[in-house]
């Protein structure tokens, strides 16, 4: 007989195995957990232990979560201050930002899904999926022993990163990727410990430019680039010409969200879901996927816990991240005057709005800055058109200007 969980509903029968100890999956794993489910964790590293990164979010971070991750937050961010070539405009936010560690929240999490009873193997690589009817079996290498484990599960998650292997097993590809860079630096003289500022320079980068303050003492500073070979010379080009000085760096890269994407799939009597950066649940137009990737973990407990569609679960959330891509398709033909003329457009109404609602609420930001700012009309028309065609050109996604 099933057991039943917190809530006095029958827990799911079968074990989950979640491969790769992300946010997103450490997430998953305590959400399970706490509801009587055995799950497994395997991660190649140790997740108490991870590197660092700084990375800010928005304020949705504690709705997602549940609480407030006070270990992790290391400043908050009250204004936020926009650069294009000849323009600037300050706003002010609602609702502050979290600057925020990320080894901390790992940590944070990993211990939630310990002290809910998941199992936690640090050390263990993930090798291979073998679909089976009556369940998956899921083979792992102990990095520590030296020895070949296989583990039976009906549903697998797998929460294993940009180059996820339980992705490409899942659909038989991969994700297209895009890199960051950021350098650890002195808080620059003159720059609020409460203020982010971001440049736009798309003859530099099609993304952007950012400098986030960690501490009163330093920063990160860093960009979204086009490819990797010529970003450290571009970030330390931009970090001279502001007499900044590098103390760390910080590199990674980031899966590219498209509506192809397939987070669930059926394989014979297993289910494998993909959440986090495995699925690419990544905001294109700041690459931002730290509250993106924990509601995907969220989605695929519901569904787990619930036995409903993930897909279904998942609405919501796959609707904001398309919104986000074609606004990126919007910004992908900007060149310098076109960001001087959309700063320019920003009125008092509109700076409001964009200070009201943060970049986890494009779907409810969107209309209201239009409505307030009609000169926006040329930009919404063209989103209109790509929402009733449903399509994104993905091969303007590498264009030399804004992505």
């Amino acid at each position: 007989m099933n057991q039943a969980n917190a809530h006095g509903q029958p827990r799911p029968s079968s074990d989950v195995v979640i491969a790769g100890g992300s946010a997103a999956g450490l997430f998953a794993a305590y959400l399970l957990a706490r509801e009587g489910v055995r799950v497994r964790l395997f991660d190649s590293n140790d997740v108490l232990h991870t590197d660092a990164r700084t990375l800010i979010t928005t304020s949705r971070l504690t709705e997602v979560l549940g609480f407030f991750p006070r270990e992790a937050v290391c400043n908050e961010i009250n204004r936020l201050e926009l650069f294009s070539a000849r323009r600037s405009v300050t706003i002010p936010m609602q609702e502050p930002d979290l600057v925020v560690e990320r080894s901390a929240l790992v940590r944070l999490l990993a211990q939630k899904a310990l002290q809910a009873g998941a199992q936690i193997r640090g050390g263990c690589k993930f090798l291979n999926l073998e679909p089976r009817e009556d369940g998956a079996t899921v083979t792992i290498r102990d990095l520590h022993r030296g020895t070949v484990d296989t583990i039976k599960a009906t549903t697998v998650v797998g929460a294993d990163g940009t180059f996820s292997r339980v992705a490409k097993i899942a659909n038989e590809n991969s994700h297209e990727t895009t890199p960051i860079l950021q350098a650890i630096v002195r808080l620059p003289d003159g720059a609020q410990v409460n203020t982010t500022q971001i440049w736009f320079r798309p003859e530099e980068t099609p993304y952007f430019y950012w400098l986030i303050p960690e501490s009163r003492t330093q920063a990160a500073v860093g960009f979204i680039a086009e490819e990797g070979k010529a970003a450290r010379t571009k970030l330390e080009n931009f970090l001279g010409r502001r007499g900044l000085k590098i103390i760390e760096m910080q590199a990674a890269r980031i899966p590219v969200y498209t509506h192809s994407t397939r987070p669930w799939r059926r394989v014979a009597g297993s289910d494998i879901y993909l959440v986090g950066d495995a699925a690419a649940q990544v905001k294109v137009t700041t690459v931002g996927g730290l509250v993106t990737g924990l509601r995907g973990a969220k989605a695929a407990a519901d569904a787990i816990l619930r036995r409903t569609d993930y897909l279904k679960e998942l609405r919501p959330l796959r609707r904001e991240l398309s919104l986000h891509l074609l606004i990126r398709s919007v910004l992908n033909g900007f060149g310098s005057r076109d960001y001087d003329r959309l700063l320019g457009l920003l009125n008092k109404k509109t700076i409001h709005l964009l200070g009201h609602y943060n970049r986890d609420q494009a779907a409810r930001m969107f209309w209201r800055i239009i409505l307030a700012q009609p000169r926006l009309l040329r930009y919404a028309a063209f989103l209109s058109r790509s929402l009733a065609q449903d399509r994104f050109p993905s091969k303007n996604l590498r264009a030399t200007s804004p992505v």
